[in-house]
Protein backbone atom coordinates (compact mmCIF):
# COMPACT_ATOMS: atom_id res chain seq x y z
CA UNK A 1 0.00 0.00 0.00
CA UNK A 2 1.58 3.25 -1.12
CA UNK A 3 1.11 6.15 1.28
CA UNK A 4 0.44 9.66 -0.01
CA UNK A 5 0.96 12.98 1.73
CA UNK A 6 -2.80 13.35 2.17
CA UNK A 7 -2.83 9.96 3.94
CA UNK A 8 -0.18 11.23 6.36
CA UNK A 9 -2.10 14.48 6.93
CA UNK A 10 -5.53 12.88 7.32
CA UNK A 11 -4.79 9.78 9.40
CA UNK A 12 -6.40 9.59 12.83
CA UNK A 13 -5.06 7.02 15.25
CA UNK A 14 -7.21 5.47 17.97
CA UNK A 15 -6.44 6.27 21.58
CA UNK A 16 -4.50 3.64 23.50
CA UNK A 17 -6.79 1.23 25.33
CA UNK A 18 -7.47 1.55 29.03
CA UNK A 19 -4.42 0.46 31.02
CA UNK A 20 -2.07 0.68 28.03
CA UNK A 21 0.46 3.42 27.43
CA UNK A 22 0.26 5.15 24.07
CA UNK A 23 2.75 7.12 22.01
CA UNK A 24 3.13 10.82 22.71
CA UNK A 25 0.62 12.44 20.36
CA UNK A 26 2.60 15.64 19.74
CA UNK A 27 5.74 13.70 18.77
CA UNK A 28 3.81 11.43 16.38
CA UNK A 29 1.98 14.40 14.82
CA UNK A 30 5.26 16.30 14.31
CA UNK A 31 6.83 13.25 12.66
CA UNK A 32 3.80 12.80 10.39
CA UNK A 33 4.23 16.43 9.28
CA UNK A 34 7.76 15.50 8.16
CA UNK A 35 6.41 12.39 6.41
CA UNK A 36 3.85 14.49 4.51
CA UNK A 37 6.50 17.06 3.58
CA UNK A 38 8.78 14.30 2.31
CA UNK A 39 6.03 12.77 0.19
CA UNK A 40 5.39 16.25 -1.25
CA UNK A 41 9.10 16.63 -2.06
CA UNK A 42 9.73 19.31 0.57
CA UNK A 43 11.80 17.22 3.02
CA UNK A 44 14.30 14.36 2.74
CA UNK A 45 13.15 11.76 5.29
CA UNK A 46 14.46 8.27 4.49
CA UNK A 47 12.98 4.82 5.05
CA UNK A 48 15.78 4.13 7.54
CA UNK A 49 14.83 7.20 9.57
CA UNK A 50 11.21 6.03 9.65
CA UNK A 51 12.35 2.59 10.78
CA UNK A 52 14.53 4.05 13.55
CA UNK A 53 12.16 6.73 14.90
CA UNK A 54 11.22 6.40 18.57
CA UNK A 55 8.45 8.14 20.50
CA UNK A 56 8.02 8.68 24.22
CA UNK A 57 5.15 6.87 25.91
CA UNK A 58 2.48 8.63 27.91
CA UNK A 59 3.28 8.78 31.64
CA UNK A 60 2.18 5.91 33.85
CA UNK A 61 -1.32 6.41 35.17
CA UNK A 62 -2.23 8.98 32.54
CA UNK A 63 -4.74 8.10 29.84
CA UNK A 64 -4.24 9.08 26.26
CA UNK A 65 -1.66 8.71 23.61
CA UNK A 66 -1.94 6.99 20.25
CA UNK A 67 -2.38 3.23 20.06
CA UNK A 68 1.11 1.81 19.48
CA UNK A 69 0.04 -0.95 17.09
CA UNK A 70 -1.90 1.46 14.85
CA UNK A 71 1.02 3.91 14.62
CA UNK A 72 3.54 1.10 13.98
CA UNK A 73 1.37 -0.36 11.21
CA UNK A 74 1.07 3.00 9.46
CA UNK A 75 4.80 3.71 9.81
CA UNK A 76 5.61 0.31 8.25
CA UNK A 77 3.56 1.39 5.21
CA UNK A 78 5.38 4.75 5.13
CA UNK A 79 8.73 2.95 5.36
CA UNK A 80 7.81 0.67 2.46
CA UNK A 81 6.63 3.63 0.36
CA UNK A 82 9.84 5.58 0.93
CA UNK A 83 11.97 2.50 0.27
CA UNK A 84 10.14 1.91 -3.02
CA UNK A 85 10.68 5.53 -4.05
CA UNK A 86 14.39 5.20 -3.33
CA UNK A 87 14.59 1.87 -5.15
CA UNK A 88 15.57 -0.05 -2.03
CA UNK A 89 12.31 -1.92 -1.48
CA UNK A 90 12.61 -5.56 -0.45
CA UNK A 91 11.58 -8.13 -3.04
CA UNK A 92 8.88 -9.73 -0.87
CA UNK A 93 6.42 -8.47 1.70
CA UNK A 94 7.83 -7.12 4.92
CA UNK A 95 7.07 -9.46 7.81
CA UNK A 96 8.43 -8.26 11.13
CA UNK A 97 9.04 -10.69 13.96
CA UNK A 98 6.62 -10.23 16.84
CA UNK A 99 7.39 -7.11 18.86
CA UNK A 100 10.57 -6.42 16.87
CA UNK A 101 9.38 -3.29 15.13
CA UNK A 102 8.27 -0.85 17.78
CA UNK A 103 8.76 2.87 17.92
CA UNK A 104 8.65 3.19 21.70
CA UNK A 105 11.74 4.52 23.40
CA UNK A 106 13.19 2.06 25.85
CA UNK A 107 13.09 3.21 29.48
CA UNK A 108 16.44 4.40 30.80
CA UNK A 109 16.78 1.39 33.08
CA UNK A 110 16.42 -1.00 30.10
CA UNK A 111 18.91 0.66 27.78
CA UNK A 112 22.13 -1.27 27.38
CA UNK A 113 25.24 0.35 28.72
CA UNK A 114 28.28 0.45 26.52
Amino acid sequence: MAVSSSDANDIRFPEASFGARGYNEAQVDDFLDRVAATLDGEDDLTAAEVHDVAFNLTPLGKRGGYDQAAVDTFLRAVESTLAARAGTAPSGPYIAPALEHTHARKPLWRRARR
